[in-house]
């Protein structure tokens, strides 16, 4: 996989850790142009500030969240975390209602991110943070119906909007409406993301976009390429610069539930 050279020397500090409900590396350095995608952004410094654009507003602090869909860049010289929680991710959930200050102590998430920070598979470590950021349970969840219907996407792909609104008992038009009021992203872009998503999972060092997009259910190769652009800049394979990129699967550790 190759794209333009970033703008700022980075080296990845982490694999790239996956679940069915978002992912989470760790950067050397990072400087990425503006992009919006379906899944929330935890942006942490681990030492310093970040510089990020979000919707228009610049911010230069150690600790950015970013709601799903909303235009985002960001700019760090120092190392960093970056967590993308889906829209349905009970971490979310819990973060969006969090106090930046109160609720979310930047030591806290430092100490945890920083001990994954040292190029090592710690699944083990990793699964017990994402754990962390549920923590506490969020007074306001998704609608049930809604958090069926993502999760029976993520076990069937092949399940389009009318099917997944008869199980649900609405109808389709209520049903697509309802998905986004709760979640705040189109049904459409959600399965696109999921499929994003599928990509990550499934890459590795040396697959070419092609194998990589028949595998994860894109059209084609220029529509997983625009696709990545749009929602992520690029791929965290974009900042390995002759590291070998390890993904790593939390999904047996790491349920993507309202009832853990």
């Amino acid at each position: 996989m190759t794209d333009s050279s970033p703008a700022i020397e980075t080296r990845l500090l982490s694999p790239l850790y996956i679940w069915p409900g978002g992912w989470l590396v760790l950067l050397s350095a990072m400087d990425n142009r503006p992009h919006q995608h379906v899944a929330a952004s935890l942006l942490v410094a681990l030492e310093g500030s970040l510089q990020v654009s979000r919707d228009g507003e610049t911010l230069t602090q150690p600790l950015v969240r970013v709601p799903p869909e909303i235009p985002q860049s960001l700019h760090s010289d120092t190392p960093l975390a970056v967590l993308h929680l889906d829209p349905d991710e009970p971490a979310w959930w819990a973060l969006r209602e969090a106090d930046e200050g109160a609720v979310l102590p930047l030591a806290e998430l430092r100490q945890p991110l920083m001990a994954l920070a040292d190029g090592q598979v710690h699944v083990d470590m990793a699964a017990a943070f994402i754990r962390q950021l549920r923590v506490p349970h969020p007074a306001h969840i998704p609608d049930p119906r809604i958090v069926a219907a993502c999760q029976a996407l993520r076990e069937d792909s092949s399940l389009d909007l009318e099917s997944l609104a008869v199980t649900a008992n609405l109808s389709a038009s209520r049903f697509r409406r309802l998905f986004s009021e709760q979640l705040g992203v189109t049904f459409k872009r959600f399965v696109l993301h999921l499929k994003c998503q599928r990509a990550l999972t499934l890459w590795q060092s040396g697959m070419s976009l092609t194998e990589l997009a028949v595998a994860a259910g894109f059209y084609d190769q220029p529509h997983l390429n625009r696709t990545l652009r749009t929602m992520f800049d690029a791929l965290p394979s974009r900042y390995a610069r002759g590291q070998s990129v390890q993904v790593v699967d939390l999904s047996a550790h790491t349920r993507t539930t309202f009832t853990e």
